[in-house]
C-alpha cells in the first residue's frame, strides 16, 4: 500500500473513531509515523482527504455493485439484498461520513457538488432495479406517482438508517446496521406479486438463519 493509500486509511481509522472535528493533519501524520509535510504532499488539507475518502467509497461501491449484477439480474429480489447488504456494510466500514454527511457538505462546495452527482446515479439505479422487478413479475405494477413514492421509501432507509440508529440512541454496531434489511425487504414484501412472494419465500430459506429473520 503506498503512503497516499496509507493516509486514506488511517483517516478513516481516526474519523470513525473521534469524529473529523477531533482530528488533525497532524494527528493522522503522527498515527503513521510520518512528517507532515510527507502528507502535506499527497494532500494540502483535511479537506482534501475527505474528498479522497469519498472518491474511493464511490469507486469501490460500484465496482461490488457490478460484481453483484454480474451474477444476479438486476431487479431479482437477490440482487436487491445484496446490495442493499452493501450499502450497509460501506455505512459501516466509512460510518463517520454517514454520521457527519450534512455538515460535511456544508463544509466543502466541491465535495457537495461531487455527492449530489453520486447521490442521483444511485437514486437512478434503484428506480431502474425497482422497475426491471415490476416488467420481471415480481413486484406489482405502479403509477408514475407510487414508483417516485416507493423509490424514495428504499432509498431513505438505505441511505439513512445508519442515523436512524444513532438517533434514536442505539449503539452502531454491524449487527444493527443489517436489521436494516428487514425494514426494506419488509416495505418490499407488501409490494410483491404471488410470483414475487414464492421467490421471497424461496431466496430466505436459502439463507443463514440469522439472515432471514423478518418482522
Amino acid at each position: 500500500m503506498n503512503t497516499k493509500q496509507r493516509i486514506i486509511e488511517t483517516a478513516v481509522t481516526l474519523f470513525n473513531d473521534q469524529g473529523t472535528k477531533a482530528v488533525t493533519t497532524n494527528h493522522i501524520a503522527a498515527a503513521m509515523g510520518i512528517s507532515p509535510g510527507n502528507l502535506y504532499y499527497h494532500f494540502r488539507n483535511k479537506e482534501e482527504i475527505i474528498r479522497a475518502i469519498f472518491e474511493q467509497m464511490d469507486v469501490v461501491g460500484m465496482e461490488q455493485y457490478q460484481k453483484i449484477i454480474a451474477k444476479v439480474p438486476a431487479g431479482s429480489l437477490q440482487a436487491m439484498e445484496e446490495t442493499f447488504a452493501m450499502i450497509q456494510r460501506f455505512n459501516w466500514q466509512y460510518r463517520f461520513f454517514k454520521r457527519e454527511l450534512t455538515a460535511l457538505l456544508l463544509n466543502d462546495s466541491q465535495l457537495k457538488e461531487r455527492y449530489i452527482t453520486t447521490h442521483r446515479t444511485l437514486r437512478a439505479i434503484v428506480r431502474h432495479s425497482i422497475e426491471s422487478s415490476v416488467a420481471q413479475g415480481i413486484l406489482q405494477p405502479m403509477s408514475d406517482e407510487e414508483l417516485d413514492l416507493f423509490v424514495e421509501e428504499v432509498w431513505l432507509v438505505t441511505l439513512f438508517w445508519l442515523n436512524y440508529l444513532e438517533v434514536g440512541g442505539e449503539q452502531v454496531t454491524e449487527a444493527a446496521l443489517t436489521r436494516g434489511n428487514s425494514v426494506v425487504r419488509q416495505a418490499v414484501r407488501c409490494r410483491l406479486t404471488e410470483k414475487g412472494l414464492a421467490l421471497l419465500e424461496n431466496y430466505l430459506s436459502s439463507l443463514p438463519q440469522d439472515d432471514s429473520t423478518t418482522p
